[in-house]
C-alpha cells in the first residue's frame, strides 16, 4: 500500500497544482467580467467556470490526502512487520 499511496500523492498532487493554476486564471477572468459588464448571462458563465475549477481543486486535494493516508497506513504496517 505504500507504492500506490505515494503514486496517488504524486498524481493527484500534480493535478491539484494544475487545477490551482487554472483556478487563478478563471478567477481573474471572473473578476474582469464582474468589473466590466452588467450582463448577467456573461457573469453567470464566468462564475460557473471558476466554480468548476474550485470543485476540481477540492476533489484533487481530497484524493491527494486520501492517498497520503493510504501510504501512511501501508508504511505503518510495513514498519510493524519488520520489527517482529
Amino acid at each position: 500500500m505504500i507504492i500506490p499511496g505515494v503514486a496517488g500523492v504524486v498524481i493527484f498532487g500534480n493535478a491539484a497544482l494544475t487545477d490551482w493554476q487554472q483556478l487563478r486564471i478563471d478567477y481573474r477572468a471572473y473578476e474582469d467580467v464582474l468589473r466590466s459588464t452588467d450582463d448577467l448571462s456573461t457573469l453567470f458563465k464566468a462564475e460557473a467556470a471558476q466554480n468548476i475549477q474550485r470543485i476540481n481543486l477540492f476533489a484533487d486535494g481530497v484524493w491527494t490526502l486520501l492517498s497520503g493516508i493510504l501510504g501512511a497506513i501501508g508504511l505503518h504496517g510495513w514498519l510493524s512487520n519488520t520489527k517482529s
